[in-house]
Protein backbone atom coordinates (compact mmCIF):
# COMPACT_ATOMS: atom_id res chain seq x y z
CA UNK A 1 0.00 0.00 0.00
CA UNK A 2 1.29 3.34 -1.10
CA UNK A 3 2.01 5.83 2.02
CA UNK A 4 -1.15 8.39 2.26
CA UNK A 5 -0.66 12.11 1.95
CA UNK A 6 -1.55 13.69 5.03
CA UNK A 7 -3.95 16.38 4.24
CA UNK A 8 -4.56 17.40 7.62
CA UNK A 9 -3.46 18.57 10.74
CA UNK A 10 -4.17 16.08 13.16
CA UNK A 11 -4.66 12.42 13.17
CA UNK A 12 -8.42 11.22 13.59
CA UNK A 13 -7.94 8.59 16.43
CA UNK A 14 -6.31 10.36 19.42
CA UNK A 15 -6.48 9.25 22.79
CA UNK A 16 -8.59 10.98 25.61
CA UNK A 17 -6.47 13.67 27.22
CA UNK A 18 -6.35 16.89 28.17
CA UNK A 19 -8.52 18.24 25.41
CA UNK A 20 -11.51 15.89 26.26
CA UNK A 21 -11.67 17.51 29.88
CA UNK A 22 -14.21 20.25 30.37
CA UNK A 23 -12.35 23.75 30.81
CA UNK A 24 -8.78 22.07 30.95
CA UNK A 25 -7.56 25.11 29.03
CA UNK A 26 -8.80 27.37 31.02
CA UNK A 27 -7.64 26.12 34.28
CA UNK A 28 -4.25 27.22 33.04
CA UNK A 29 -4.92 30.23 30.64
CA UNK A 30 -2.26 32.52 32.74
CA UNK A 31 0.27 29.83 31.75
CA UNK A 32 3.31 29.26 29.55
CA UNK A 33 1.02 27.14 26.96
CA UNK A 34 3.16 24.02 27.36
CA UNK A 35 3.58 24.13 30.86
CA UNK A 36 -0.51 24.07 30.69
CA UNK A 37 -0.34 21.55 28.57
CA UNK A 38 1.12 19.01 31.00
CA UNK A 39 -0.76 20.31 34.24
CA UNK A 40 -4.03 19.38 32.02
CA UNK A 41 -2.29 16.21 30.90
CA UNK A 42 -2.11 15.63 34.63
CA UNK A 43 -5.44 16.25 35.20
CA UNK A 44 -6.83 14.10 32.55
CA UNK A 45 -4.90 10.95 33.64
CA UNK A 46 -5.73 11.74 37.39
CA UNK A 47 -9.13 11.69 35.95
CA UNK A 48 -10.01 8.62 34.67
CA UNK A 49 -7.45 6.54 36.61
CA UNK A 50 -3.58 6.54 35.77
CA UNK A 51 -1.84 7.56 39.25
CA UNK A 52 1.19 6.61 37.46
CA UNK A 53 1.14 9.14 34.42
CA UNK A 54 -0.83 11.70 36.32
CA UNK A 55 2.63 11.55 38.95
CA UNK A 56 5.01 11.39 36.05
CA UNK A 57 3.67 14.73 34.41
CA UNK A 58 3.19 16.72 37.87
CA UNK A 59 7.06 16.35 38.14
CA UNK A 60 7.74 17.41 34.35
CA UNK A 61 5.81 20.40 35.09
CA UNK A 62 7.30 21.11 37.89
CA UNK A 63 10.85 20.50 36.06
CA UNK A 64 9.21 22.46 33.18
CA UNK A 65 8.88 25.50 35.36
CA UNK A 66 12.49 25.40 36.96
CA UNK A 67 13.64 25.16 32.99
CA UNK A 68 14.81 21.93 33.28
CA UNK A 69 15.48 19.32 30.97
CA UNK A 70 11.72 19.33 29.82
CA UNK A 71 11.99 23.05 29.44
CA UNK A 72 14.71 22.14 27.10
CA UNK A 73 12.41 19.87 25.24
CA UNK A 74 9.62 20.73 24.99
CA UNK A 75 9.75 24.68 24.73
CA UNK A 76 8.50 26.19 21.71
CA UNK A 77 7.32 22.89 20.53
CA UNK A 78 3.66 23.80 19.87
CA UNK A 79 1.55 27.05 19.85
CA UNK A 80 -1.21 24.57 20.29
CA UNK A 81 0.18 21.89 22.70
CA UNK A 82 -3.12 20.98 24.60
CA UNK A 83 -4.71 20.04 21.30
CA UNK A 84 -1.76 18.85 19.92
CA UNK A 85 -1.24 16.56 22.61
CA UNK A 86 2.73 16.67 23.36
CA UNK A 87 2.33 15.83 26.59
CA UNK A 88 0.89 12.20 25.42
CA UNK A 89 3.76 12.26 22.80
CA UNK A 90 6.79 12.22 24.88
CA UNK A 91 5.43 9.71 27.45
CA UNK A 92 4.71 7.48 24.22
CA UNK A 93 8.19 8.04 22.76
CA UNK A 94 9.71 6.88 26.42
CA UNK A 95 7.07 3.91 26.74
CA UNK A 96 7.95 2.46 23.26
CA UNK A 97 11.43 2.20 24.42
CA UNK A 98 10.43 0.26 27.07
CA UNK A 99 8.16 -2.04 25.20
CA UNK A 100 10.98 -2.85 22.90
CA UNK A 101 13.17 -3.83 25.46
CA UNK A 102 15.80 -1.56 25.35
CA UNK A 103 16.31 0.28 28.48
CA UNK A 104 16.08 -1.84 31.47
CA UNK A 105 17.24 1.05 33.92
CA UNK A 106 13.36 2.62 33.10
CA UNK A 107 11.65 -0.68 32.11
CA UNK A 108 11.75 -1.55 36.21
CA UNK A 109 9.27 1.45 36.51
CA UNK A 110 6.88 0.18 33.93
CA UNK A 111 3.68 -2.27 34.97
CA UNK A 112 3.05 -2.68 31.26
CA UNK A 113 6.85 -4.64 31.20
CA UNK A 114 6.66 -5.86 34.91
CA UNK A 115 7.58 -3.40 36.96
CA UNK A 116 6.40 -1.11 39.37
CA UNK A 117 7.00 2.24 39.44
CA UNK A 118 9.98 3.82 41.84
CA UNK A 119 10.73 6.52 43.62
CA UNK A 120 13.09 7.67 41.08
CA UNK A 121 10.72 7.16 38.14
CA UNK A 122 10.86 10.55 36.70
CA UNK A 123 14.27 11.14 37.44
CA UNK A 124 15.05 7.98 35.22
CA UNK A 125 12.70 9.38 32.53
CA UNK A 126 14.25 12.58 32.28
CA UNK A 127 17.86 10.91 32.21
CA UNK A 128 16.59 8.72 29.59
CA UNK A 129 15.22 12.22 27.53
CA UNK A 130 18.62 13.63 28.06
CA UNK A 131 20.66 10.91 26.71
CA UNK A 132 17.98 10.08 23.55
CA UNK A 133 17.49 13.79 22.41
CA UNK A 134 17.30 12.42 18.31
CA UNK A 135 14.80 9.56 19.47
CA UNK A 136 12.77 11.88 21.29
CA UNK A 137 12.53 14.93 19.00
CA UNK A 138 11.32 12.67 16.08
CA UNK A 139 9.00 11.34 17.95
CA UNK A 140 7.67 14.57 18.70
CA UNK A 141 6.90 14.85 15.17
CA UNK A 142 4.46 12.18 14.79
CA UNK A 143 0.75 11.97 16.11
CA UNK A 144 -1.06 10.49 18.65
CA UNK A 145 -2.45 7.34 17.49
CA UNK A 146 -4.58 4.96 19.94
CA UNK A 147 -7.17 2.72 19.41
CA UNK A 148 -9.29 2.53 22.39
CA UNK A 149 -11.06 -1.31 22.57
CA UNK A 150 -12.98 -0.47 25.14
CA UNK A 151 -15.26 1.46 23.17
CA UNK A 152 -16.42 -1.08 21.36
CA UNK A 153 -19.02 -1.66 24.07
CA UNK A 154 -20.96 0.77 22.84
CA UNK A 155 -21.11 -0.48 19.29
CA UNK A 156 -22.07 -3.91 20.93
CA UNK A 157 -25.05 -2.36 22.74
CA UNK A 158 -25.86 -0.35 19.74
CA UNK A 159 -26.24 -3.44 17.79
CA UNK A 160 -28.81 -4.47 20.17
CA UNK A 161 -30.76 -1.26 20.35
CA UNK A 162 -30.65 -1.52 16.18
CA UNK A 163 -33.44 -4.25 16.31
CA UNK A 164 -35.81 -1.37 18.42
CA UNK A 165 -35.47 0.65 15.46
CA UNK A 166 -36.54 -2.24 13.06
CA UNK A 167 -32.90 -3.01 11.95
CA UNK A 168 -31.79 -6.48 11.92
CA UNK A 169 -28.96 -5.90 9.58
CA UNK A 170 -26.45 -2.64 8.78
CA UNK A 171 -23.42 -1.89 7.33
CA UNK A 172 -20.67 -0.19 9.64
CA UNK A 173 -18.37 2.54 8.34
CA UNK A 174 -15.93 4.01 10.90
CA UNK A 175 -14.35 7.77 10.82
CA UNK A 176 -10.87 7.96 12.84
CA UNK A 177 -10.98 4.03 12.60
CA UNK A 178 -6.91 4.05 13.45
CA UNK A 179 -5.81 0.32 13.03
CA UNK A 180 -9.56 -0.67 12.47
CA UNK A 181 -9.56 -2.69 16.23
CA UNK A 182 -13.36 -1.67 16.75
CA UNK A 183 -14.45 -2.67 13.13
CA UNK A 184 -14.10 -6.18 15.30
CA UNK A 185 -16.65 -5.33 17.62
CA UNK A 186 -18.76 -8.16 16.88
CA UNK A 187 -16.16 -10.22 17.55
CA UNK A 188 -15.71 -9.28 21.32
CA UNK A 189 -17.95 -10.31 23.96
CA UNK A 190 -19.93 -8.04 27.18
CA UNK A 191 -22.43 -9.39 29.38
CA UNK A 192 -24.42 -7.60 32.06
CA UNK A 193 -27.17 -9.27 33.49
CA UNK A 194 -29.21 -11.65 31.29
CA UNK A 195 -27.77 -9.57 28.58
CA UNK A 196 -25.17 -11.48 26.39
CA UNK A 197 -23.87 -9.75 23.58
CA UNK A 198 -21.05 -10.48 20.77
CA UNK A 199 -18.78 -13.89 20.60
CA UNK A 200 -19.43 -15.57 24.19
CA UNK A 201 -15.85 -17.01 23.31
CA UNK A 202 -13.93 -14.31 22.67
CA UNK A 203 -10.96 -13.36 24.47
CA UNK A 204 -11.59 -9.40 24.63
CA UNK A 205 -14.08 -9.31 27.31
CA UNK A 206 -16.56 -6.85 28.65
CA UNK A 207 -17.92 -8.07 31.83
CA UNK A 208 -20.83 -6.61 34.26
CA UNK A 209 -18.79 -4.01 35.78
CA UNK A 210 -18.45 -2.49 32.00
CA UNK A 211 -21.83 -0.97 32.66
CA UNK A 212 -22.99 1.04 35.49
CA UNK A 213 -26.52 -1.04 35.22
CA UNK A 214 -27.35 -3.56 33.06
CA UNK A 215 -28.66 -2.22 29.44
CA UNK A 216 -32.99 -2.17 29.09
CA UNK A 217 -31.85 -3.96 25.27
CA UNK A 218 -33.10 -6.71 23.01
CA UNK A 219 -31.68 -9.97 23.49
CA UNK A 220 -30.99 -10.40 19.95
CA UNK A 221 -28.29 -7.70 18.11
CA UNK A 222 -28.05 -6.80 14.38
CA UNK A 223 -25.74 -7.85 12.64
CA UNK A 224 -23.31 -6.38 11.19
CA UNK A 225 -22.02 -7.14 6.95
CA UNK A 226 -20.09 -5.03 5.73
CA UNK A 227 -17.27 -3.43 8.07
CA UNK A 228 -15.17 -0.69 6.36
CA UNK A 229 -13.15 2.31 8.43
CA UNK A 230 -10.71 5.55 7.19
CA UNK A 231 -7.93 7.39 8.72
CA UNK A 232 -5.67 9.95 7.69
CA UNK A 233 -2.78 8.04 8.88
CA UNK A 234 -4.14 4.48 9.63
CA UNK A 235 -1.82 2.00 11.50
CA UNK A 236 -1.20 -2.13 10.21
CA UNK A 237 -1.11 -4.67 13.08
CA UNK A 238 0.41 -6.85 10.86
CA UNK A 239 3.17 -4.17 10.96
CA UNK A 240 5.55 -4.36 14.33
CA UNK A 241 6.35 -0.50 14.31
CA UNK A 242 2.64 0.03 14.19
CA UNK A 243 1.67 -2.40 16.56
CA UNK A 244 4.63 -1.15 18.78
CA UNK A 245 3.62 2.43 18.40
CA UNK A 246 0.10 1.62 19.10
CA UNK A 247 1.08 -0.39 22.28
CA UNK A 248 3.14 2.71 23.40
CA UNK A 249 0.21 5.56 23.90
CA UNK A 250 -1.65 3.33 26.08
CA UNK A 251 -1.29 4.28 29.92
CA UNK A 252 1.43 1.45 31.59
CA UNK A 253 -0.21 1.22 34.67
CA UNK A 254 -3.95 0.39 33.51
CA UNK A 255 -3.55 -3.22 33.02
CA UNK A 256 -6.73 -3.95 31.96
CA UNK A 257 -6.91 -1.57 28.60
CA UNK A 258 -2.98 -3.20 28.22
CA UNK A 259 -4.76 -6.67 28.04
CA UNK A 260 -7.53 -6.22 26.02
CA UNK A 261 -5.68 -4.03 23.39
CA UNK A 262 -3.49 -6.95 22.87
CA UNK A 263 -6.45 -9.53 23.02
CA UNK A 264 -8.06 -7.30 20.28
CA UNK A 265 -4.50 -7.10 17.75
CA UNK A 266 -4.35 -10.87 18.35
CA UNK A 267 -8.08 -11.39 16.82
CA UNK A 268 -7.15 -8.52 14.00
CA UNK A 269 -4.44 -10.62 12.98
CA UNK A 270 -6.87 -13.51 12.25
CA UNK A 271 -9.38 -10.87 10.75
CA UNK A 272 -7.71 -7.93 9.61
CA UNK A 273 -10.34 -5.00 9.41
CA UNK A 274 -10.39 -2.76 6.00
CA UNK A 275 -8.92 0.51 7.26
CA UNK A 276 -8.76 3.10 4.07
CA UNK A 277 -5.88 5.87 4.08
CA UNK A 278 -8.07 8.71 2.96
CA UNK A 279 -9.78 12.44 4.37
CA UNK A 280 -12.99 11.70 6.25
CA UNK A 281 -15.22 13.63 4.61
CA UNK A 282 -14.22 12.44 0.87
CA UNK A 283 -14.32 8.62 1.67
CA UNK A 284 -17.22 9.01 3.00
CA UNK A 285 -18.76 10.85 0.83
CA UNK A 286 -17.75 8.45 -1.69
CA UNK A 287 -18.72 5.54 0.60
CA UNK A 288 -22.24 7.16 0.98
CA UNK A 289 -22.42 7.13 -3.20
CA UNK A 290 -22.98 3.04 -3.35
CA UNK A 291 -26.61 2.20 -3.25
CA UNK A 292 -27.79 1.39 -0.12
CA UNK A 293 -28.49 -2.26 0.42
CA UNK A 294 -29.17 -2.24 4.08
CA UNK A 295 -29.15 0.13 7.15
CA UNK A 296 -25.97 2.08 7.31
CA UNK A 297 -24.35 3.09 10.30
CA UNK A 298 -21.57 5.87 10.33
CA UNK A 299 -19.76 6.15 13.79
CA UNK A 300 -16.91 7.66 14.92
CA UNK A 301 -15.64 8.08 18.69
CA UNK A 302 -13.62 10.88 19.97
CA UNK A 303 -13.00 12.17 17.13
CA UNK A 304 -14.79 15.06 16.05
CA UNK A 305 -12.44 17.52 17.94
CA UNK A 306 -9.76 16.67 15.94
CA UNK A 307 -11.34 17.05 12.27
CA UNK A 308 -10.63 20.49 10.68
CA UNK A 309 -13.97 22.92 10.48
CA UNK A 310 -13.74 21.77 6.48
CA UNK A 311 -13.57 18.16 7.17
CA UNK A 312 -16.80 18.74 9.54
CA UNK A 313 -18.59 20.19 6.90
CA UNK A 314 -18.04 17.97 4.58
CA UNK A 315 -19.23 15.01 6.60
CA UNK A 316 -22.34 16.90 7.24
CA UNK A 317 -22.80 17.72 3.46
CA UNK A 318 -22.10 13.80 2.77
CA UNK A 319 -24.12 12.64 5.84
CA UNK A 320 -27.18 15.13 4.24
CA UNK A 321 -27.01 13.86 0.13
CA UNK A 322 -27.21 10.49 1.10
CA UNK A 323 -30.00 11.07 3.90
CA UNK A 324 -32.44 11.83 0.40
CA UNK A 325 -31.66 8.38 -0.18
CA UNK A 326 -32.56 6.89 3.35
CA UNK A 327 -35.88 4.51 2.97
CA UNK A 328 -37.57 2.42 6.31
CA UNK A 329 -35.93 -0.41 4.37
CA UNK A 330 -32.49 0.90 4.45
CA UNK A 331 -31.62 4.07 6.92
CA UNK A 332 -28.80 5.99 7.60
CA UNK A 333 -27.86 6.54 11.00
CA UNK A 334 -25.06 9.00 12.19
CA UNK A 335 -23.84 7.45 15.64
CA UNK A 336 -20.68 9.22 17.81
CA UNK A 337 -19.44 9.10 21.03
CA UNK A 338 -17.97 12.28 21.67
CA UNK A 339 -17.04 14.30 24.64
CA UNK A 340 -19.84 15.14 27.00
CA UNK A 341 -18.05 16.90 29.92
CA UNK A 342 -16.72 14.35 32.28
CA UNK A 343 -17.76 12.09 30.56
CA UNK A 344 -19.09 10.67 26.38
CA UNK A 345 -22.15 10.32 25.38
CA UNK A 346 -23.59 8.45 22.28
CA UNK A 347 -26.05 10.68 19.82
CA UNK A 348 -27.72 9.11 16.79
CA UNK A 349 -29.60 10.85 14.08
CA UNK A 350 -31.84 8.70 11.86
CA UNK A 351 -32.85 9.15 8.33
CA UNK A 352 -35.55 6.53 6.97
CA UNK A 353 -37.21 8.65 4.08
CA UNK A 354 -40.26 9.10 6.23
CA UNK A 355 -39.50 13.00 6.86
CA UNK A 356 -36.69 15.63 5.56
CA UNK A 357 -35.20 15.95 9.31
CA UNK A 358 -33.28 12.70 11.47
CA UNK A 359 -34.72 11.63 14.72
CA UNK A 360 -32.38 12.17 16.92
CA UNK A 361 -31.53 10.02 19.97
CA UNK A 362 -29.34 10.75 22.98
CA UNK A 363 -29.14 6.83 23.81
CA UNK A 364 -26.05 6.42 26.05
CA UNK A 365 -23.25 8.23 28.77
CA UNK A 366 -19.46 6.36 28.58
CA UNK A 367 -16.03 6.93 30.01
CA UNK A 368 -13.69 8.23 27.51
CA UNK A 369 -12.08 4.45 27.38
CA UNK A 370 -15.62 2.96 27.24
CA UNK A 371 -16.27 2.24 30.72
CA UNK A 372 -19.50 2.35 33.07
CA UNK A 373 -21.87 2.50 30.17
CA UNK A 374 -25.36 3.80 31.42
CA UNK A 375 -27.68 3.22 28.65
CA UNK A 376 -30.53 5.83 28.50
CA UNK A 377 -32.87 4.70 26.37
Amino acid sequence: MLPCEHTQSATYSEDVSSNSLPGAQSLFDDEDPMLAALHAQAVACESIGSAMYTRLFQDLADDYADNGRTYAILAGRSTRPIHDAIPLRLAAAVHRIVLSGRDERLARHYPSVGGKPGSDFTADFIAYMRDHLDEIDVALTQQVQTNEVGRSVVLLSLSHWLTTQNVDAFDLLELGASAGLNLNFDKYYACSGQLRMGDSQSSVRFMGDSFSHTPDLPKTGAQAHRKRGVDISPLHITQADDEMRLMSFLWPDQKTRLERTRAAIDIAKLNPPVVDCASADVWLRQQLSRPFERATVVFHSIVWQYLGAGTQNGIREALANAANRATTQTPLLWVRMEPAGPVADVQVDVWDGTSLDSVHHRVAEVGYHGQNVNWLV
